[in-house]
């Protein structure tokens, strides 16, 4: 069953300006893997009067290990979504396990504001 609704309607709208950039984009977090951008499920702080403040986690992965290498990619994949028109409100250096081998990687938080109509 396919996702409806403003969440995934955000949702999309985030994937399409990612892609729109040139990069990888992932919505299954089975189907993460280096020098791509997952798209996590997302959060709402508060949802009145049909409007919703919603926040959506976008973890950007490297190739290990975690060198100078890795860390270019994932800053400078960091700045090209902040100069996007996306709402960066912070980032943070993480680190991604998948299938026991660790990953680098860097998270995002992305605002986007919604109204039901």
């Amino acid at each position: 069953m396919a996702a409806t609704g403003i969440l995934a309607e955000a949702r999309s709208a985030i994937a399409a300006t990612l892609s729109a950039l040139g990069l990888a984009v992932v919505l299954d977090p089975r189907n993460i893997r280096p020098r791509s951008v997952l798209i996590e499920a997302p959060t709402f702080t508060s949802f009145t009067y049909n409007v919703g403040d919603i926040r959506f986690n976008l973890r950007i992965v490297a190739a290990p290990p975690g060198n100078q290498d890795a860390e270019d990619y994932l800053i400078t994949t960091a700045d090209q979504i902040m100069n996007s028109a996306l709402a960066v409100t912070d980032g943070r250096p993480t680190l991604t396990d998948i299938g026991g081998q660790t990953l680098p990687s860097y998270d995002l938080t992305v605002a986007v504001a919604v109204r039901r109509s």
